[in-house]
């Protein structure tokens, strides 16, 4: 059965959300296989995990444990921020048109920040920071993107100005 011009527009919107928030997710469950790399190195080690007993104390598992708690947190409010500001950009002047493809590199960088800061963290807190910083940018970047096309989007819809 062939789609419908409007199932098709907001497929074609959907596409860059899909793949990007596939591509945030992947690098959290890439990183589960990098924090758990040094654990399973460790002799005698069995689930669940204990970072209180000597036998799974580890400085280097455990802060891949801690960047892997922080990078779940971090997932659960940029996935939806992300998802928005594909869904708005359509609304943004003069790159609307090209809007959902522009938040894509955004989702590829935190994606490139979130490995980097479990990889950093392993080694140390301060060799976390890279990585940090430029996830923190790229979710910043999106929710200057999604409050942008939302309020584009409001001023057009309510016939306040033209902007496209």
């Amino acid at each position: 059965m062939p789609l419908s011009d409007a199932y098709a527009d907001f497929l074609a919107v959907l596409s860059p959300a899909a793949l990007g928030a596939t591509a945030m997710i992947y690098s959290n469950i890439h990183c589960l296989g990098i924090m758990n790399k040094p654990r399973y190195a460790l002799k005698g080690f069995e689930h669940p995990y204990k970072p209180w007993t000597d036998a799974h104390n580890d400085e280097k598992s455990y802060r891949g444990y801690k960047a892997s708690m922080n990078q779940v947190e971090w997932l659960v409010y940029s996935v939806p921020l992300y998802t928005f500001a594909v869904a708005f950009s359509p609304a943004l002047p003069k790159v609307g048109h090209i809007g959902p493809w522009l938040c894509l590199p955004l989702a590829l960088l935190y994606a490139k920040g979130n490995v980097d800061y479990m990889k950093g963290y392993m080694l140390s807190a301060k060799d976390r920071m890279p990585g940090f910083k430029l996830r923190t940018l790229t979710v910043r970047l999106m929710l200057g993107m999604l409050l942008g096309g939302v309020g584009c989007f409001l001023l057009q819809r309510n016939k306040i100005v033209t902007l496209n």
